[in-house]
């Protein structure tokens, strides 16, 4: 009986199902090459900006460069237009003495007949008075919640000269110009005015106006900002107002 139990233990023991596998093995960790390929991509793009960077640097400064290159050029300019005009003046009174030479002594009669007493001049033409400015008067405020345009201030001279900071509030701002020439036509289209606006702390400059001759004209600049206004200046005279509009 002993016997018949060990065998029929026996017979059982290979239809038992199998224990278990082990649990599988963790998952591999990220492929090297992968990253590899990452990193180099992350680098090359890097180095491509910083590429951009300096070409962009580039562009700025060669900008500056031109400014400053059209400054030397506008600044020769008006010393040229200074010359011209004295040089036209000078021509001017030479033509006028060649005109008018100086009238030969008379002799003196013999006689004891009485000089004769000199005719009076005839009336001059009376001297058209210039005006006080050649600028328009200030608008006036619009109703309250419109926009209008709000005069900062004005300046005048007849040389070189550069306004202080001032603020500007609004999207848009104006300087309102006006060029004139010495009285007389042998000073005509003899004067020069240039005005450039700077932004605080640049120096590339934006274009107001660029005159020969008596005119005037308004420039309008995109605001808002802290700026100044250069004026150069020779053989006349100059004004500006600067108005803000808010």
């Amino acid at each position: 009986m002993k016997r018949f139990s060990v065998l029929l233990l026996l017979a059982v023991l290979p239809s038992l199902p199998a224990a278990p596998a082990a649990d599988s093995a963790p998952s591999s960790p990220p492929n090297q090459t992968t990253f590899d390929r990452l990193t180099l991509a992350n680098r090359d793009l890097l180095d491509l900006l910083k590429k951009q960077q300096a070409v962009l640097e580039d562009i700025q400064a060669d900008r500056k460069m031109q400014n400053r290159h059209i400054q030397s050029l506008e600044e020769r300019l008006a010393e040229a237009l200074q010359q011209n005009a004295l040089l036209q003046a000078k021509i001017a009174k030479l033509e006028a003495t060649a005109a008018n030479p100086p009238s030969t002594s008379t002799v003196a009669s013999t006689t004891n007949a009485a000089p004769r007493e000199p005719s009076p001049p005839p009336d001059a033409p009376a001297a058209v008075p210039e005006p006080s400015t050649y600028l328009p008067p200030p608008e006036s405020e619009g109703a309250p919640g419109t926009m209008s345009w709000h005069r900062l201030f004005t300046l005048s001279g007849k040389e070189n000269s550069k306004s202080d900071l001032f603020h500007v509030q609004g999207k848009q701002w104006r300087v309102v110009w006006h060029n004139q020439d010495k009285a007389g036509t042998a000073y005509q289209n003899t004067s020069a005015l240039f005005i450039s606006a700077f932004p605080r702390d640049d120096v590339v400059p934006q274009k107001v106006c660029a005159k020969v001759g008596s005119g005037g004209d308004s420039a309008e600049l995109n605001g808002p900002g802290n700026y100044y206004l250069k004026i150069e200046a020779s053989g006349g005279s100059w004004e500006l107002a600067v108005e803000d509009f808010r």
